[in-house]
């Protein structure tokens, strides 16, 4: 089954795929391309075999799909040398993963730590620079890398560090539920300053939902995010981003789905 919509994905993990195939047998019988998390605690990304398996059979069904880099446990940013080299280490071993997908995005956290005093953040965010220089370097034409918000209580570091980096193949991945829970955007209301200072940049969107406490990940229409606010920010752009639901259950990957369908597709899918 073709995907109803070619710029829509939703999050899919490996492992999930591993270790509960009928996932996967989900997505192909019902069209629905995957965002391929590559944070793998297993033996998952070990057999290229398993991984052929996994990208022929979204080649059979004529599915693409965009990759979140591994983020659990990596600090790019890190002070501690260590950390650092074995954080991007983990990301270039993801890039080689990455390749055998061919996605149309690829997501990744820079993790900044937003509270440390000014000149200690400078120097983490010099070695955040110096590791996404290299790791871009490790492949020159790689799709588009987005650089995801989470704990920012700004947006500008991100486009500091898209501009930085100038290349025409970074850009940014602005996940809704993040901004409004960790970054308090439900608290201060600034969504407009948030999508007006990214923008320029964004070239993929994470859609989930929350109360503005946590990161629920609640499916779109079932928190407090605005959402017909951000539909018509969304059409706004030019080209319009990819998008990728973020459920944590088949039930929110069914409410979000149909709010999708209903609700925000046909206004940003009109044009």
């Amino acid at each position: 089954m073709k995907p109803e919509f070619e710029t829509c994905f939703v999050n899919l993990p490996l492992r999930y795929i591993y270790t509960t195939p009928e996932y996967f047998d989900f997505f192909i019988e019902n069209g629905i391309q995957p965002e391929l998390g590559l944070d793998c605690m297993g033996d998952e990304c070990q057999s290229m075999d398993w991984l052929l398996s996994v990208r022929d059979r979204l080649d059979e069904a004529g599915l693409g799909c965009t990759v979140h880099l591994p983020f659990l446990d990596l600090k790019p940013a890190s002070l501690n040398p260590g950390i650092r080299r074995a954080s991007i280490e983990t990301l270039r071993a993801a890039f080689e993963v990455a390749k055998f997908f061919s996605p149309q995005r690829m997501v990744m956290h820079p993790s900044f730590t937003c509270w440390l005093e000014k000149p200690l953040f400078e120097r983490a965010y010099a070695h955040c620079l110096d590791g996404l220089r290299d790791l871009c370097n490790s492949w020159l034409d790689h799709p588009p890398l987005c650089l995801e918000n989470t704990y920012e209580s700004s947006p500008d570091i991100l486009v500091r560090l898209v501009e930085d980096l100038g290349r025409e193949n970074v850009g940014i991945c602005f996940d809704l539920g993040h901004w409004h829970s960790f970054s308090k955007g439900a608290e201060r209301g600034d969504f407009d300053f948030w999508f007006d200072t990214l923008a320029p940049h964004i070239k993929h969107m994470h859609l989930h939902d929350n109360n503005g406490r946590m990161d629920e990940h609640l499916a779109i229409g079932r928190g407090t995010i605005d959402w017909d606010h951000v539909t018509s920010r969304i059409c706004e752009l030019n080209p319009l981003p990819t998008m990728t639901l973020e459920p944590h259950n088949k039930d929110d990957f069914e409410l979000s789905y149909s709010f999708f369908r209903t609700k925000v597709a046909p206004k940003v899918f009109a044009r």
